[in-house]
């Protein structure tokens, strides 16, 4: 009898954490889920997304959610400011892409590794900034114009 209740205990404690840690996984990854899904509407809405390939979050000193989509006509970005939520559309054609954008930092950077590839503005502008660890694993972040691929700002070593 004293075994099966040890076992049962066990039992208990494993089921415990894994409701713990499913439930603080759900809970951190609410305001992203959640800021998503209202990009998405208002995408839809106001951009005229029919279909939605991507989604990147922007942080520099104002926040962006950009939707990546296809609307009857063409693919577009639609770029949402997330305090005052002003809209700016753009045709995908009329700048780089985001592989273009990577392939260039990997080509002047040399990084370790790349974290993050994301749209947003940058001095009223729409930019593709990328989160990287160089060969030293220090933390970078190469800001490319989106329109000219031209780098706009390049932070080393943080």
């Amino acid at each position: 009898m004293r075994k099966h209740w040890k076992s049962y205990s066990l039992i208990g404690v494993i089921l415990v954490i894994i409701v713990s840690a499913l439930f603080i996984y759900h809970a951190a990854n609410k305001p992203a889920v959640t800021a998503r899904r209202e990009a998405v509407t208002l995408a839809k809405k106001y951009g005229h997304v029919t279909t939605v390939d991507d989604f990147y979050w922007f942080n520099r000193k104002q926040s962006y959610l950009t939707v990546a989509g296809q609307t009857k006509q063409q693919p577009v970005f639609v770029i949402i400011a997330q305090k005052g939520g002003k809209i700016t559309v753009l045709n995908q054609s009329s700048g780089i892409s985001r592989n273009t954008a990577l392939k260039q930092v990997w080509r002047t950077q040399a990084p370790k590794k790349v974290y993050n590839a994301t749209l947003g503005l940058y001095q009223k502008k729409p930019v593709w900034e990328i989160a990287f660890a160089d060969k030293n694993g220090h933390l970078g972040y190469q800001t490319l114009d989106f329109k000219t691929g031209k780098s706009v700002k390049l932070i080393k070593n943080i």
